[in-house]
């Protein structure tokens, strides 16, 4: 703990717990705790989003739980309603809602902002530059076409999805006119989620178009593949053990889409890298060239019309041998043990193609 040396000793007071202590604390709470939502019900916010997994949730499937991680970007949605809420609310004091509830014979949905006075429905999001050109994001539209569709248009209300960009804390706003035909399109899928929770009791099946390993299913991040919580009901049922070879996992289909893609995209590489070894040596050679011209002028830089190429002379890594120090007798292992760091293990996938059977000559004889 830092103490200030002008500050008396008996002054200072040891605290038990950090700020991120705390914040895992509240969502090991929340996590816990029951939803503030009800789990059972249809969400207008996941209108024209993935239909199985609303039929799973309402079905009584658990999902894996969100990491603290997830939870703490979650609520940084928050953060962002509270910094827009603050603008309209600078602007018409007193007079905004928030959180108002929209109820339909489908399922309930929630508003993140209604300013009154301007009939201005607010939809708050966050998101990142690198996204800038994806917005407004579709299912973001799908879910205020819902609140304008049930809601709003009684109102007379416009609507805007404002989004606040996480880098920088600027804010963009897009507005939404109301479909009717799309509202009617999203209201069938509403539909279908549910009948198949309130008649058939099962899932609905995943959208042919849906793969294990892409979005809305899994998608990349510079921290690892993120998977949706309902992964295992949908991809885990399409793998089963092999009896004759217990470390082999046979997939059956749509997940053999994926290892063939998996194949298709090695086989590119390797000869994408074969032809990067031919550059590798045809570039050797010319730099073995240009060393040579340079040495005897003492230069560093050739140069050829509007192309310069310069050369830089870079010292030798300092290695250390350890083992044949060790085979020497300079130092024993025991010495250096200490000091010894193994790497994070690390993965090495195979293609494997099945060997070809060779034919039997005319004549061979089988026993």
């Amino acid at each position: 703990m830092f103490t200030d040396p002008d500050t008396p000793q008996d002054l200072v007071t040891p605290c038990p717990v950090s700020t991120s202590d705390l914040q895992k604390q509240k969502y090991e709470q929340e996590l816990a705790g029951p939803s503030k939502f009800d789990p059972h019900e249809i969400r207008l916010s996941e209108a024209g989003q993935c239909p199985r997994r609303q039929t799973l949730r309402a079905l009584g499937f658990v999902p894996t739980p969100p990491t603290l991680r997830e939870m703490a970007i979650f609520e940084t949605g928050h953060l962002a309603e509270e910094r827009i809420t603050a603008l309209w609310e600078q602007r018409y004091p007193g007079q905004t809602e928030r959180e108002v509830l929209v109820q339909t014979e489908f399922g309930v949905g929630h508003i993140d902002l209604w300013v009154p006075p301007a009939a201005r429905l607010v939809e708050c999001k966050t998101t990142t530059e690198k996204r800038l050109k994806d917005l407004p994001l579709s299912s973001h539209v799908a879910q205020v076409t819902m609140y304008l569709h049930f809601w709003g248009n009684a109102r007379q209300a416009t609507a805007e999805i404002s989004y606040l960009i996480k880098e920088t804390g600027e804010i963009h706003s897009y507005p939404v006119t109301y479909d009717r035909q799309y509202a009617r399109e999203l209201i069938v899928g509403l539909m279908e989620v549910q009948a198949a929770i309130q008649l058939t009791r099962e899932p609905v099946p995943i959208p042919d178009d849906y793969q294990a390993t892409q979005y809305p299913c899994a998608w990349y991040t510079p921290q690892g593949l993120r998977r949706c919580g309902f992964w295992d009901y949908c991809w885990g049922a399409h793998v089963t053990t092999m009896a004759e070879k217990k470390d082999v996992v046979a997939v059956v289909p749509p997940l053999t889409a994926d290892l063939a893609e998996y194949a298709r995209i090695r086989q590119q590489q390797q000869a994408l890298k074969a032809q990067s070894d031919l550059l590798d040596v045809r570039r050797d050679a010319l730099e073995a060239g240009f060393v040579d011209i340079l040495t005897s002028r003492q230069a560093t830089v050739l140069r050829a019309g509007d192309v310069s190429v310069k050369h830089t002379l870079m010292p030798g890594r300092i290695t250390t041998r350890i083992q044949d120090a060790i085979a020497d007798g300079v130092v024993s292992e025991a010495a250096i043990k200490p000091y010894l760091k193994i790497g994070q293990p690390s993965h090495r996938w195979t293609v494997q193609k099945p060997a070809k059977k060779a034919h039997s000559k005319k004549g061979d004889s089988h026993k």
